[in-house]
């Protein structure tokens, strides 16, 4: 298998916990995301993941490191630094999780340099909270106008402001990060999925978790439907979500495309 969502060096884990959480769970390879934001300072629960850092790990574990960066469009030089990244062994763009929208002119031009390096981008969508300054990327109208604007790059969708447009008709207070509930078919993000061949989705985290659990009828049929656009991550240490996939029953093709497959065919 390969876990598309990883982070070195966080949730008390280091570098060989890592490896050794892989290990435990049988998985080959995980794409090694940074976190960086040149306004992190201002944002609660920011945690610098730094992109210097992904590569030691990558060069520390070249066999099961896939190295992302995730460079902030507002950087000085942006576009030569990913460009030098990627010539330096980075295979993807991410995690992108700024206070941008993701169609932000700067970004936008990011997206598109990545799609030209045969980057994926790994974008981060998180619900507006009130009580905080916590939101990135904006709405998923923010990433569906990324995808129109971005036909070449391929943008894989992630986070509580992504996962909750899972189900249609649905209006949630703004401090509900994690819908519960059975999904009524027709919402936003299949739509896109549908729509746009660039988009794909990322499973991990809470909020990919609590969107397929929510309903496990219609999480087995969302994910035999779209099992080329869906990814296995988890960004965490523990199994939840492979010992939810796996109690759901998925054909042998549909379990294999959605747990390496997708992965090896964006980046072989």
């Amino acid at each position: 298998m390969i876990d598309i969502h990883q982070h070195a060096d966080w949730l008390g884990k280091n570098k060989r916990d890592l490896i050794a959480y892989l290990d435990k769970g049988g998985i080959r390879k995980c794409w090694l995301l940074s976190w960086e934001s040149v306004t992190g300072g201002l944002e609660p629960y920011y945690q610098h993941l730094s992109i210097e850092n992904v590569y030691a790990t990558y060069k520390m574990f070249p066999r099961r490191i896939v190295p992302f960066c995730g460079v902030d469009p507002r950087r000085e030089n942006a576009g030569q630094l990913l460009r030098d990244l990627r010539k330096k062994g980075f295979r993807g763009y991410g995690e992108l999780k700024f206070n941008i929208v993701a169609d932000n002119p700067d970004l936008i031009r990011m997206l598109r340099l990545a799609g030209k390096l045969n980057m994926p981008a790994l974008l981060h969508l998180d619900v507006d909270i009130p009580s905080t300054p916590q939101w990135y990327l904006g709405d998923i109208g923010h990433l569906e106008n990324a995808a129109r604007l971005c036909p070449d790059t391929v943008l894989i969708g992630h986070g509580p402001g992504f996962w909750r447009e899972l189900s249609a008709g649905e209006t949630y207070a703004p401090d509900v990060i994690y819908p519960t509930g059975r999904i009524k078919p027709g919402g936003q993000l299949l739509r896109i999925l549908e729509k746009y061949p660039n988009v794909y989705a990322d499973l991990s985290a809470d909020s990919g978790l609590t969107a397929l659990t929510r309903d496990p009828k219609f999480a087995k049929s969302m994910l035999t439907r779209f099992s080329n656009k869906i990814m296995y991550g988890t960004d965490n240490y523990h199994w939840r979500h492979i010992d939810f996939l796996k109690s759901l029953r998925l054909s042998p093709e549909v379990f294999k495309r959605i747990t390496q497959g997708n992965a090896l065919r964006l980046i072989h």
